[in-house]
């Protein structure tokens, strides 16, 4: 299996309100290999969305190494890092980040590198049960709706790596598992997949768990 993320010895700090440093990440280091899933969990607070924002290029890390299919882009250029996650990572968050006025067509359509047919975007629309809902705008669909045309645009273009944030919080059970679906639907095609969550439910899923405080040396 070949390697599509590394995070090597990674650091990551931030100041308050009264200019007071505190540490959240000290020492980090993961390996994630193509068509796995890996569970990180740990309790709020851990530092498990820090994890994925520095994986995702969100975020730069004082000290150590983001490796993305083999590239080193711990400090990528910023137009570098946005073609990045646009062709080769996919992101969910908690909140679906959906634009709410435009339609869930039109909410993955930006997530695509060259504009497909409608024809193409019902197919992917679909997979997530939405096609009844292809021309409603995002604000008129439901929490469930909303978070799996998050994931119908996070795997849109097939990236090698899918990073989820609690991508199962506040939904129902249905919700859920189709959830887990895609994941094991975006492992099988070879894509790496990274969940943070508390959620004990992605025992289910993961090929191997990744305890927060087996990654961290120093926590808050």
């Amino acid at each position: 299996m070949s390697t599509v993320l590394m995070l090597e010895n990674i650091s990551k700090s931030f100041r308050d309100d009264h200019r007071n440093r505190h540490t959240v990440l000290s020492g980090v280091s993961l390996r994630l290999d193509a068509g796995e899933i890996v569970w990180l969990h740990g309790d709020s607070g851990s530092g498990k969305s820090t994890v994925l924002n520095i994986a995702g290029l969100l975020s730069t890390p004082d000290a150590g190494s983001v490796w993305v299919d083999g590239r080193d882009l711990t400090r990528a250029a910023p137009k570098i890092a946005a073609r990045t996650r646009a062709g080769r990572i996919g992101m969910v968050f908690q909140s679906s980040n959906l634009l709410p006025e435009l339609t869930a067509l039109e909410n993955v359509l930006l997530a695509a590198r060259e504009r497909p047919s409608r024809d193409q975007l019902l197919h992917e629309l679909d997979r997530f049960g939405l096609t009844a809902v292809a021309d409603r705008k995002a604000k008129k669909l439901s929490g469930g709706q909303q978070q799996r045309v998050a994931f119908c645009r996070a795997v849109f273009n097939r990236p090698a790596v899918l990073l989820a944030d609690e991508p199962t919080s506040g939904l129902d059970p249905t919700n859920t598992e189709l959830v887990l679906e895609a994941l094991r639907s975006s492992a099988a095609n070879g894509c790496g997949v990274l969940v943070a969550s508390h959620d004990q439910i992605f025992e289910q899923v993961a090929h191997r768990e990744l305890p927060m405080s087996e990654v961290l040396i120093e926590q808050v």
